[in-house]
């Protein structure tokens, strides 16, 4: 799931965005990742992406995703924990308690999965191929409130273009507060 570098190439994924109060930490590494050299440590919205889509999901396919991934936090009270660092192709950040399968997705949009993410990863940068992942760790995160949504990722025309983008993050649609029975 490598982000499409090109010029005019448009990029969508479905991204988990956990609510911003418990990003305050993770905002923070993100500078410091910044201030050491990391170029692309604000070139992905502070956002865990689930998969590379051919289009975006409907509104009821990202509801009904939000209650799959409500549902498998049932043992944890409803909570999303967040542990280590790990590096998911050009995705660098914090690993999550979250299993995507396309089991996870709603049967209706899984012809539009291109590639599903193995590990769902809280990104707080991109890191080219040749690049070694920071050395520092990135803080633990846990969170209950977090949503879905589409994101379109496009390449600038100027900067570079491992890192240059601009994103449009669509609707969200925030994981339920009950776990279904």
């Amino acid at each position: 799931m490598d982000i499409q570098t090109g010029a005019g190439t448009v990029s969508r994924f479905i991204i988990l965005v956990p609510h911003r109060d418990s990003l305050k930490a993770l905002a923070e590494y993100r500078r410091r990742l910044f201030s050491a050299g990391t170029s692309g440590a604000y070139s992905f919205p502070l956002a865990a992406p689930l998969s590379a889509v051919s289009r975006p999901f409907s509104r009821g396919e990202l509801k009904q995703l939000a209650v799959n991934i409500r549902n498998l936090g049932a043992k944890a009270g409803g909570k999303i924990q967040g542990s280590r660092g790990l590096r998911y192709r050009s995705f660098f950040g914090v690993l999550l308690d979250i299993p995507v399968e396309e089991s996870l997705f709603p049967e209706s949009a899984r012809g539009k999965l291109l590639s599903a993410a193995s590990s769902a990863v809280l990104c707080a940068a991109l890191v080219d191929a040749g690049e070694d992942p920071p050395p520092d760790e990135p803080p633990p995160l846990s969170f209950r409130a977090a949503y879905l949504a589409n994101l379109t990722l496009r390449p600038l025309p100027s900067g570079d273009i491992r890192y240059s983008f601009e994103w449009m993050i669509g609707s969200p649609a925030w994981l339920p507060k009950n776990i279904s029975a």
